[in-house]
């Protein structure tokens, strides 16, 4: 049984490590090889060349097109064979399977599934990554489990108490109530901490923001997306200025935006 549902986007890497070179990486078990066009758009091909199941990624890519590094078959980023050495008919069977690529909020997302299905307006919102009125960077990391260990470690953000007490967490946050909300795709759980002190990491943040040194009001908003996105929109203010009900102009805020790619079973 399948852990991962296949039709889905998901982000196969940051819009700035795919080059005019050839990248191999591994989504929902299926090996593809990347490379971005001339005209900056990423094509993403099964990573095996038609001919001797050869990673295309050990070729070579020249005018948007793979040349295989075993017996020199080439193909195109639609995955169709353009060229094959040393006879003047292509084989009509000879092409490689390619995903539905799109690029939005500064990542790369394919498509593992049927490419009929593959809808743009149903990648997950993570605007803040590009939005000019945000400051945000982040990095890959690759994680020795299924991900769905992952899903379970941000959706239930109690454990900063005990793993992060010196510098986001503190008991307040372990003991404050929640309000857990769904739809057919979505998930929220909502926490807010009213007038309490703020941990060593929000403390030092609003001091540096707005010069205050107090008691203040604290907020979780973990919003999930199926199958495996997260945006966690957190931050903290000063006590009674009215950011439980919105108000956040007296406080500092950042959203921890993750999106959790499944490369195989337990990776």
């Amino acid at each position: 049984m399948k852990t991962f549902p296949l039709n889905a986007w998901y982000v196969a890497a940051y819009d700035v490590e795919v080059k005019a070179a050839l990248l191999a990486r591994t989504i929902c078990n299926e090996k593809m090889v990347l490379f971005r066009r001339k005209d900056g758009s990423v094509a993403a091909l099964e990573d095996a060349c038609w001919h001797r199941l050869l990673p295309l990624s050990k070729g070579r890519l020249h005018d948007d097109q793979i040349t295989c590094g075993y017996h020199g078959l080439v193909f195109n980023g639609d995955g169709r064979c353009t060229h094959m050495p040393s006879q003047e008919t292509i084989n009509p069977s000879a092409c490689v399977r390619s995903f539905p690529v799109t690029l939005k909020h500064r990542f790369v997302w394919v498509w593992p599934g049927d490419p009929a299905l593959a809808d743009v307006s149903k990648v997950p919102d993570l605007h803040w990554n590009d939005h000019p009125e945000w400051a945000g960077d982040g990095r890959l990391i690759t994680v020795k489990c299924d991900y769905r260990l992952v899903l379970d470690n941000l959706m239930d953000l109690t454990h900063e108490t005990f793993v992060h007490g010196s510098s986001i967490g503190q008991q307040a946050l372990a003991e404050a109530p929640f309000v857990a909300t769904h739809g057919d795709r979505t998930a929220t759980v909502t926490r807010l901490m009213e007038n309490i002190d703020a941990p060593p990491f929000w403390a030092g943040q609003i001091q540096r923001a707005k010069g205050y040194e107090g008691k203040v009001d604290r907020w979780q908003i973990i919003k999930f997306e199926a199958p495996c996105t997260i945006a966690i929109d957190v931050g903290v203010a000063e006590a009674g200025s009215g950011a439980p009900q919105g108000d956040r102009s007296q406080g500092v805020n950042g959203y921890v935006l993750n999106t959790i790619t499944p490369e195989t079973d337990s990776t």
